[in-house]
């Protein structure tokens, strides 16, 4: 409970710090002295910050990343850009087109200062974050249980991407938007509102019209088809790699889980996409130390997906929450869910 008590307390001032500005949702940046201040206030302590996203990284938790330690370093904090491990076709794909380096790695928290971006939980953060410094929080997810004993900057709410958030800061804080982090923002937010026709609220939109103004991408379409099919292509990754692209994990009371999704672009696909994450799952189940293991498979351009899971009482909890069973290993839904809103809310509640 204390812990949960200490991540509200941080947000409520910060709401409360922010409480004068006026969100422009135009082209010109607004200015905040009390914004900025929220972030510059935190106790640094000289030190680098890592500005990093979860595990198994995807495009809007790279995207944020980047563009969040740029701007801290825009406002004099000594702020890097890093990801937990090996990035996504995806992301590859768009961190490529438009020249980004890939930030670098770093998979131990251990001793390190950090802002996290796109999750506040410990069980989808890097090893070793228990034992690091954290000095602020941005998210699009609900409050988890990663805590400092001091006061942090925390900025969370219900939008479609974290890069929207992240956007937003930039906006507040009067820092200008360069184009390759407009391009960054862009990125995270095509990805996660599946360019902008999904899960997006009046701040996502700002965020999106505005990033792609400034990334003047040419041949828009011709670029989000490219996400888009690199985002169904695992070429050069083992099946393990596939599932863990795109893969996160849960802690529900005394039990542990985790919900991998892959995507395919045909039917054949789908269905050899179903058969081998099963076997992946089952094959690599005791290394990865949870109760549970799930995956969705989607077939985005047919709007449905299948479900299936590995480890006592998986079967048995998919059954509780959806029924739909193929009478095999197979949930079967003729609609595309999302993870973050339905599924893990759904086998949260169940068991509860």
């Amino acid at each position: 409970m204390l812990k949960k008590i200490i991540l509200v307390t941080a947000a409520a001032l910060m709401l409360q710090g922010c409480a004068s500005v006026t969100i422009n949702t135009g082209d010109d940046t607004v200015s905040s002295d009390s914004y900025i201040s929220l972030i510059k206030n935190v106790d640094y302590q000289d030190r680098i910050t890592y500005v990093i996203g979860h595990k198994s990284p995807d495009s809007d938790t790279v995207g944020s990343a980047i563009a969040y330690a740029y701007l801290l370093n825009e406002l004099g904090i000594d702020a890097k850009a890093a990801v937990s491990g090996r990035i996504n076709n995806e992301t590859k794909y768009a961190l490529d087109h438009f020249g980004i380096d890939t930030p670098g790695i770093v998979d131990d928290a251990s001793g390190k200062q950090f802002v996290l971006v796109d999750h506040s939980t410990y069980t989808q953060a890097i090893d070793g974050m228990q034992d690091a410094r954290i000095v602020g929080i941005v998210d699009h997810h609900g409050i988890g249980d990663v805590v400092n004993t001091e006061l942090i900057n925390v900025r969370s709410a219900p939008v479609g991407a974290t890069a929207s958030l992240v956007y937003e800061c930039y906006r507040e804080c009067g820092v200008p938007i360069p184009k390759d982090m407009a391009r960054a923002m862009l990125m995270a937010i095509i990805s996660d509102t599946t360019n902008a026709t999904k899960n997006m609220t009046d701040l996502d939109r700002a965020a999106y019209d505005s990033c792609r103004k400034i990334a003047e991408i040419d041949d828009y379409d011709a670029f989000v088809d490219g996400m888009f099919a690199a985002q169904n292509s695992y070429e050069g990754m083992s099946d393990l790699e596939a599932y863990h692209s795109d893969y996160k994990e849960y802690e529900v009371g005394d039990t542990t889980f985790a919900i991998g999704i892959v995507n395919a672009s045909n039917e054949e696909e789908y269905a050899d996409l179903a058969d081998r994450m099963i076997s992946v799952m089952d094959e690599n189940y005791e290394d990865h130390g949870l109760d549970m293991l799930f995956v969705m498979v989607k077939y985005k351009s047919e709007d449905k997906m299948v479900m299936a899971g590995s480890g006592e009482g998986a079967n048995e909890l998919l059954m509780k929450c959806f029924g739909n069973h193929d009478g095999d290993r197979l949930f079967l839904f003729d609609e595309n869910l999302s993870r973050k809103k339905e599924i893990v809310p759904a086998l949260s509640q169940a068991l509860d």
